[in-house]
């Protein structure tokens, strides 16, 4: 498993290069810098998953802010928007861990120490959310922005508490960015619009605390530098006394670069420390972390488009959501030593709109670990999943879908497990 780590990185370093001249190597005659900006998806199919795309500059100042409201007696304007989403799922495995969404480190395995549990089916509303959003400008006309969003994703309470759960909430002051948002390598655009709440399994990237700037390259290029925090440096103390503990912030750089019909890509890399506070009893152990990403959307027709995002890097894991909080970054040998793991993960998306009110969406995902002789037998060494899914909209501001979906983990020892469960959901956005 080792080699074959070894050779992806070779892989995934050369895709990276290629993504880089790729991007430079496109035609900057475009009519307009769309960077930032949604493609132009239908107006009556929720795109994205609703995921928020934050604005910074000048594409801040120009960009349109519909359904918002003046301030009296100031220049500002505000803004209330989200949606209601209800959710049904059927089960036909028994997903363990987590009844919400369908994640490959949760499909059960047989003979694997989990107990097995029998299908069910979920009812629930907890994706539901709103935001507000506050916009003005300086006397010299630079923009500044306050935007707030939250959710009821709280799955460290009972089914009855759906507390309130904080996605965003930042300042922009013209190219600046400050506060907690996506982080810089995550890709909005890159994600897929699926029903199921974990089909971002591969996504690079979370919510992050950050200071971030960005200003343009070209005409259809930006870059942004970024320090952020490591909310999840997951690190696997192996039986020693300890915790994870930052001293520094995570450095992170992206190019963006607008291409044909709306698209976008995007590429990247972060360097970060991994470090374990052995709290005067354990060992007080640092590793270096890094990673790199290229990811985007490119629309073919009006009609059809697709969908990438690749990443990988040695204690890459706390990047990729489907790995938060699982222990996959690093661990500590038998020698007190903090040992990174190579971890990788590819997803891809094709969208067909069949009409302005109904859409199909077809995504797979596929994650690896690096297998590390410190490990259990037991331990997750790859997954992939796949969804397909039909979203129709009756009426404008409501969408109803249908989806299916299949995962499967392998551990180390080689044993795997397979999952397939359907979800329905039916979404009110305002």
């Amino acid at each position: 498993m080792k080699n074959k780590n070894k050779y992806f990185r070779k892989i995934l370093i050369l895709v990276f290069l290629l993504g880089a001249v790729t991007v430079y190597g496109q035609n900057n005659q475009e009519k307009k810098d769309l960077i930032g900006r949604s493609p132009a998806d239908s107006t009556r199919i929720s795109s994205f998953r609703d995921n928020h795309i934050g604005l910074t500059g000048q594409e801040l100042a120009d960009a349109d802010f519909p359904k918002s409201w003046p301030l009296f007696g100031s220049k500002a304007r505000l803004s209330f928007g989200g949606y209601v989403k209800l959710d049904y799922i059927q089960d036909f495995n028994g997903v363990h861990n987590d009844r919400y969404e369908l994640s490959t480190v949760n499909v059960h395995v047989d003979n694997s120490g989990v107990v097995k549990e029998q299908g069910y089916m979920n009812l629930f509303a907890r994706e539901s959310r709103f935001n507000f959003d506050f916009r003005t400008k300086t006397e010299k006309g630079k923009p500044l922005r306050v935007f707030l969003e939250m959710d009821f994703w709280n799955l460290d309470r009972d089914p009855f508490h759906n507390t309130p759960r904080l996605r965003h909430f930042y300042a922009v002051y013209n190219n600046w960015l400050v506060g907690r948002s996506w982080g810089t390598l995550t890709d909005g655009y890159s994600v897929p619009n699926s029903i199921d709440f974990q089909a971002g399994d591969a996504i690079t990237g979370s919510r992050r605390a950050q200071i971030r700037y960005e200003n343009k390259l070209a005409k259809t290029m930006k870059w942004a530098v970024a320090a952020e925090m490591l909310e999840y440096p997951d690190i696997d103390g192996n039986g020693f006394d300890g915790e994870n503990s930052m001293l520094l912030p995570v450095l992170v750089a992206r190019i963006t670069k607008a291409t044909k019909l709306d698209g976008r890509m995007m590429f990247g890399g972060s360097v970060y420390q991994l470090r374990w506070d052995g709290l005067e009893v354990g060992p007080n152990v640092t590793a270096i972390g890094w990673g790199i990403a290229f990811s985007g959307r490119q629309n073919f027709t009006k009609k059809f488009s697709m969908q990438w995002n690749l990443s990988g890097g040695d204690g890459w894991a706390t990047n990729i959501i489907a790995f938060t909080g699982g222990g996959q970054s690093a661990i500590i040998n038998p020698q007190g030593e903090l040992e990174p793991i190579f971890t990788w993960s590819l997803s891809g998306a094709l969208i067909y709109n069949f009409s302005p009110v109904l859409d199909m969406n077809v995504m797979g995902a596929w994650l690896d670990v690096e297998e590390s002789m410190y490990k259990s037998e037991n331990s997750y060494s790859s997954g992939a999943t796949g969804h397909i899914n039909l979203i129709y909209s009756p009426v404008k501001s409501v969408n109803v879908g249908i989806e299916y979906g299949i995962g499967q983990r392998v551990n180390i020892d080689g044993k795997s497990g397979i999952a397939n469960r359907v979800q329905m959901m039916c979404k009110y956005i305002f």
